[in-house]
């Protein structure tokens, strides 16, 4: 039963990446007409209050029972996640930022083990070493690269959200997935705004698009209402590192959405590095399920 529990987690996180598959080409769309900070304002102010319409005694009852240490490391990681890659894509490519975001899968193991002390075998290394390089293959596809400021934002990306990951994992033991959502998404608002209000012009929301709002509210409801739940509720159930790696497939299913609607191709070498990310996650499910395993006998044999 646990094993089929860990599958359907799993599927989850699968289905958070389907998810963001199609909000990072349909977000070229909407910034079209609407600035970054106004769509993140507008995005996470709307997902906070459908969490609350939904669940807000849960969420609110969950909250009060803990103290703010619990949630706000993790909440505040994910807001400084989307922050960052708002600016990053500003400063740089999209290929660029989407191979960084996806360095969570290194940074989240080691951000576990010095803050939680949480095991990290070196059996994971090789595979962890050989998505990395899958990844490049897919999102660079022959170009150059170079490590510019928004590089060094997006980098900054991934270790936000490595520890989103990280600290969201530990809140999940003390508090529900509905409520560590709602702050994730209420934090990210409150931080948001502000900065809209600083750099942005409020007159660029009388300009934006019907097309554009359409987007924003896909993102509100589907990649954080949605995505948010699928995410904490896996954590709660599989580890960081698990999530970080299935998170892996993020750019395959962009590159394949992509494809569809906006008619851009993946060349052989982005087929071949979709391909080491595919055998990297199965390798790094069958290691996994390994380590349970000898860990259950121990525990019987004891």
């Amino acid at each position: 039963m646990e094993s089929v529990n860990k599958y359907k987690y799993m599927g989850f996180i699968l289905l958070q990446s389907v998810i963001y598959g199609f909000g990072n080409p349909l977000t070229k769309i909407a910034f079209e007409s609407i600035t970054p900070f106004w769509s993140l304002s507008v995005r996470f102010t709307v997902a906070f209050l459908v969490f609350m319409l939904f669940f807000d005694k849960r969420i609110m009852g969950s909250l009060k029972s803990v103290k703010p240490k619990v949630y706000l490391p993790a909440s505040i990681c994910m807001a400084a996640a989307y922050i960052t890659c708002n600016l990053a894509l500003n400063w740089t490519s999209a290929t660029n930022v989407g191979f960084l975001m996806s360095l969570p899968v290194i940074f989240a193991p080691i951000l576990a083990l010095l803050v939680y002390k949480v095991k990290y075998r070196l059996i994971h290394v090789p595979v962890q070493i050989v998505v990395v390089i899958g990844l490049y293959l897919l999102c660079f596809d022959g170009n150059s690269f170079v490590f510019g400021k928004g590089e060094v934002t997006a980098l900054i990306t991934a270790i936000s959200i490595a520890g989103a990951l990280v600290f969201g994992e530990e809140s999940l033991k003390q508090l529900d997935a509905a409520a560590v959502s709602a702050a994730q998404a209420g934090i990210t608002a409150l931080i948001s705004l502000p900065c809209a209000l600083i750099f942005e012009s409020t007159e660029v929301l009388n300009q934006v698009t019907l097309p554009a709002w359409t987007v924003v509210l896909y993102l509100a409801i589907f990649c954080t209402n949605i995505a948010y739940m699928l995410q904490n509720s896996a954590l709660k159930h599989i580890s960081a590192q698990a999530v970080s790696m299935l998170q892996c497939t993020q750019p395959i299913l962009t590159a394949i959405i992509s494809y569809f609607l906006l008619g851009e191709k993946l060349s052989t070498q982005g087929i071949i590095g979709a391909a080491i990310i595919i055998i990297c996650i199965i390798a790094e499910n069958i290691i996994t399920t390994k380590e349970q395993s000898l860990s259950e006998n121990l525990v019987l044999k004891k």
